[in-house]
């Protein structure tokens, strides 16, 4: 169903995979710290109607790496010389998470190359974004897992280090193990481990090191939100469930882009119910999206 090949950018090797030209293309861009499996829930049902393009981003999965320069605009840069010499037709665009920063910084600059776009619940403040990812807490999560992904650790030993991660949890005074949260099992250690041991640790510096502001030095949601013509998808995951999307975001996007449909995935985190494989709702609304274009 999926072939797995890799383009060279002129500054590193992407892997990607690619369906069956079933229909037109459908890139798909997942999020920091991931590879192109996060999308395997949806995958085979969109594969039927779409051509399928799933990029591992540089740095991760089976992408090349280079160290010290994994900020959005070389993400950007690489999906841009992706879409300009692997896809002939106008494409819909769907990134998650960083993929969604991703997904809309590169609809911005190429409006001519995509005709639709799907966010699905990026960050859309940028202030709340560095207040939050600028914590100590979160910074101690990303040195964590800076550490695990250089440690070279089989995937087993990593999924157990993966399971004793402190995480809060809505109603919890202390941290818990991420091992002992509701619906994370063996298998799902494994998964995110062997995603983890796929991933330049560099991928993790800027947030590591609280360099945040360096980061995002080169992101203006809004002025790229100003520059959209095409049919737009917001996904939101839910707020109460860890969603980054706040309502005052949707209605912030609402009035600058002209073109919008937004969705809030009840009881989906963040992930939009793809870490768990409870994407059925996800798929129901992306699909709608689409078949209506």
């Amino acid at each position: 169903m999926l072939k797995e090949q890799s383009f060279e950018t002129g500054a590193v090797t992407i892997n990607y995979a690619e369906g069956p030209p079933s229909g037109q293309p459908l890139v798909m861009l997942h999020g920091g710290g991931d590879r192109l499996q996060h999308f395997l829930p949806i995958i085979p049902d969109l594969v039927l109607r779409w051509h399928i393009f799933a990029p591992d981003l540089r740095g991760h999965g089976k992408s090349g790496r280079v160290p010290g320069e994994y900020r959005p605009e070389h993400y950007v840069a690489d999906i841009l010389a992706f879409l300009e010499h692997q896809c002939t037709e106008r494409v819909v665009l769907f990134g998650h998470s960083l993929g969604g920063w991703i997904a809309l910084l590169a609809t911005a600059q190429r409006m001519a190359k995509v005709r639709a776009l799907i966010l699905g619940d990026p960050p859309l403040c940028i202030e709340r974004f560095l207040a939050f990812e600028g914590s100590e807490e979160r910074k101690s999560m990303w040195r964590f897992l800076h550490d695990l992904a250089a440690s070279g650790l089989p995937v087993p030993e990593l999924a157990s280090a993966l399971a004793d991660l402190p995480v809060s949890a809505p109603g919890q005074d202390t941290p818990l193990r991420y091992g002992d949260l509701p619906g994370v099992d063996t298998a799902h250690l494994l998964g995110w481990a062997k995603t983890l041991s796929q991933v330049d640790p560099d991928v993790a510096q800027y947030h590591a090191e609280g360099r945040l502001g360096e980061y995002v030095e080169k992101v203006d949601i809004d002025a790229a939100l100003r520059r959209l013509t095409c049919p737009v998808l917001l996904l939101q995951g839910d707020p109460s469930h860890g969603g980054v999307v706040s309502d005052s975001d949707v209605q912030h996007v609402a009035s600058i882009v002209p073109d919008i449909l937004h969705v809030q995935l009840a009881g989906a985190g963040h992930d939009l119910g793809l870490g768990k494989w409870e994407a059925t709702p996800l798929l129901r609304t992306v699909t709608d999206f689409l078949e209506s274009l």
